[in-house]
């Protein structure tokens, strides 16, 4: 399932995203934008921000919990994902995010 959810965004965005960059692909509900993770302060990573309601039926049902956060990496693939608890919140460090982009990018966690 996780294959076919990645597949879906991979070609929701691939008109978008740069096969240089990084992707960080932020996916909440509408009912839930109080609870929109902050992405700014992230470098070396585009940010897009999406309604799960305007996306396909297809992605819709792979997504158990939002927000969810998927890093697409300079080759197109996904690189990680975080999700919500059940509280509906993103609850992971800005840096632990940060990190991944840098060793994705330098292969260390400095820059």
């Amino acid at each position: 399932k996780m294959k076919n959810l990645i597949t879906i965004i991979l070609l929701m965005f691939a008109f978008v995203a740069n096969a240089q960059d990084i992707t960080l692909l932020h996916i909440n509900a509408k009912w839930n934008t109080s609870n929109d993770y902050n992405l700014r302060g992230i470098r070396h990573a585009k940010v897009l921000m999406v309604n799960l309601e305007d996306q396909s039926a297809e992605l819709k049902s792979q997504i158990k919990a939002v927000p969810t956060i998927v890093i697409i990496g300079k080759d197109g693939k996904p690189k990680g994902q975080w999700q919500a608890d059940l509280s509906f919140k993103l609850n992971v460090p800005r840096e632990e995010i940060q990190e991944r982009i840098n060793v994705l990018l330098f292969g260390d966690s400095k820059n």
